[in-house]
């Protein structure tokens, strides 16, 4: 059903038992899915387990060419030898890049849509009649206007777009669920998420105001150095370093059947590694059991090799905390003790080393450990799809002065170069452009520096001029234009002469203008 629709709907036809608001959590390690109870007024997680386990997936999937099927999540991580695997679909949004499935190229965005397909799908296990009538998926704060555009693709392609009422940045997912309810606070908040990719951190200083609570943003930071696909690559090199030290070359082993031994150690090191970050770790030794390797191998791994293994992870986390308080829009270093509330998501707090660095740093009363740290932001999507569906007021409204809300660029009428793209963060480096100049210069340029908006308005910031420049005939001066900020609203715009190939060479010129952001 179009989300528009049922907003419009009476509220006897709103609370059918068969109408299902779904909040998604993709990530690109794992996924899960929440839908908000009706009848209670509270956001429930997904059991894609079956029962046990996580509650989560993994998001992966494998395509095997024998029986031209696919399969999803954890059974596609093990599947071995025996199709093709994606895993990492997520990362590469916004590419509008291809895979190889059994020889036919195909598009990210059409192999992705058949995974939402099947995780949307597990609504039918708690309702068979269930229809889904809203869905907010959470995306990274760092997501690109281009992944933006295309995983909504991926909605459309799975039969989902008219049911899509948005995307919303997943740290804006976690502070919904954790305020869902709106209380008289005022506080510092401090949200830690240790993902697949990086390690992210925000403080907000949250108020009451007259239509809930906002969350305004006084800093954010991130470190993909400290992300779980790191830490999975250093568990596989240590797993792999057991056995190579006891049976030699890895590629000379002999596999149990025909399997790959890239792809058992894969499936080996998913099997295993949370072992290795729990509390029974501490009291006695993991056996290591590599059944999938003939003659099989046996290795005990010890509670000291497991904290020479995560001790970088724990140097680096520490150094994080400190960027997160000391680095904030205020230029004011705020002191762990100032720190009101902290709240650890992401699937990376289900090892115990990243809770004991929190908790070493803060007041364990203020910290909050989610029980399924994946689901959190799944079930704050769902009570966001709730909010937009008018079916539960506004829990947290979250203001960012961090992350860009448009383009910045040079603007020539209809046509508009971006040198920075909405959705990054100010506090980024930003990669130079190249400008190749369509018209004829006589020593002197100018440019019109402007915002873009998404929904295509401009607004004029700057005219600068290049006085100075070699004097080049039309097409053949090529510009290279930096931009570096100072705060999120003071810039310095950085023009170099790269010249044209051997007839028109590069010069010495460059020239600096500063340019104000505030409106």
């Amino acid at each position: 059903m179009n989300w528009k629709r049922y907003k419009n709907l009476s509220p006897t036809e709103k609370y059918n038992e068969t109408n299902y608001i779904i909040g998604l959590d993709v990530g690109n390690d794992s996924s899960a899915i929440a839908f908000y109870n009706l009848a209670d007024g509270v956001a429930e997680g997904i059991d894609l387990s079956g029962g046990y386990g996580k509650q989560s997936i993994p998001t992966a999937m494998q395509y095997v060419a024998e029986s031209k099927e696919w399969v999803f999540g954890e059974y596609a991580v093990l599947g071995g030898g025996a199709g093709t695997v994606f895993p990492n679909l997520f990362e590469l949004m916004g590419q509008g890049g291809h895979v190889d499935v059994d020889g036919r190229s195909v598009r990210v965005a059409s192999v992705f849509a058949l995974f939402i397909k099947e995780l949307l799908g597990n609504v039918k296990n708690i309702n068979p009649k269930a229809e889904i009538v809203g869905i907010v998926a959470s995306v990274p704060a760092y997501f690109s206007a281009a992944a933006y555009e295309e995983f909504t693709q991926v909605f459309k392609i799975a039969g989902y777009e008219k049911e899509l009422i948005a995307l919303v940045p997943d740290r804006e997912c976690v502070l919904a669920r954790h305020y869902q309810t709106v209380k008289d606070v005022t506080e510092r908040t401090l949200l830690l998420d240790l993902g697949s990719r990086e390690l992210r951190g925000g403080l907000y200083s949250v108020k009451k105001n007259a239509s809930g609570l906002s969350a305004v943003s006084m800093s954010s930071v991130f470190d993909s150095e400290i992300s779980m696909a790191a830490l999975n690559s250093d568990v596989e090199k240590l797993f792999e370093s057991f056995l190579t030290g006891i049976t030699g070359d890895l590629e000379a082993i002999n596999t149990v059947g025909a399997n790959n031994i890239r792809e058992e150690f894969h499936a080996f090191t998913h099997q295993h590694k949370d072992v290795l970050f729990q509390k029974n770790i501490r009291t006695r030794p993991l056996k290591l059991y590599y059944n999938f390797v003939y003659p099989p191998v046996q290795h005990t791994i010890t509670v000291e090799q497991v904290d020479r293994l995560v001790a970088p992870y724990v140097r680096r986390f520490n150094i994080f905390i400190r960027n997160v308080l000391e680095k904030n829009l205020y230029n004011k270093g705020v002191l762990p003790q100032q720190v009101d509330t902290v709240l650890c998501g992401g699937g990376g707090f289900e090892m115990l080393w990243a809770k004991e660095v929190v908790t070493k740093v803060f007041p364990k009363e203020r910290v909050q450990f989610f029980k399924n740290p994946k689901m959190i932001t799944a079930e704050g999507a769902a009570l966001i799809a709730a909010r937009e569906l008018d079916l539960t007021g506004s829990p947290v409204s979250v203001e960012d002065n961090h992350q860009l809300k448009y383009d910045i660029g040079l603007a020539d009428g209809e046509n508009f170069l971006p040198l920075v793209e909405r959705n990054g963060f100010w506090w980024q480096k930003h990669p130079s452009k190249l400008l190749l100049v369509n018209s004829m210069v006589n020593g002197t340029l100018e440019l019109h520096i402007a915002t873009l908006s998404p929904t295509g308005e401009g607004r004029s910031l700057a005219n600068i001029h290049l006085d100075g420049l070699p004097a080049r005939p039309k097409g053949v001066t090529r510009l290279e234009i930096g931009v570096k900020f100072h705060s999120n609203t003071d810039i310095t715009i950085t023009v170099k002469d790269q010249g044209f190939g051997d007839l028109f060479p590069q010069s010495d010129y460059e020239q600096e203008f500063a340019v104000s952001l505030g409106e």
